[in-house]
């Protein structure tokens, strides 16, 4: 529930929106289990880090560097 709060104040005109959305669409599915609600928000950290350490690691590799 409380995710689903932080979500809707998102203006939606922010690029995030979705993610929060997504985000609070995750955790509603897990009801009440404060567990399983603590295993999708590691899911979705590691999902995260992954997504950025690509990202740094394309910004950093010089065959792009002409596109930059």
């Amino acid at each position: 529930m409380a995710a689903r709060v932080a979500a809707e104040e998102v203006p939606a005109n922010d690029p995030m929106k979705p993610v929060a959305d997504g985000i609070a669409e995750d955790l509603s599915r897990t009801g009440n289990d404060p567990f399983e609600a603590v295993g999708k928000i590691n899911d979705l950290q590691n999902a995260f880090n992954f997504a950025m350490e690509a990202n740094a690691n394309l910004l950093e590799d010089p065959a792009l560097a002409a596109l930059a």
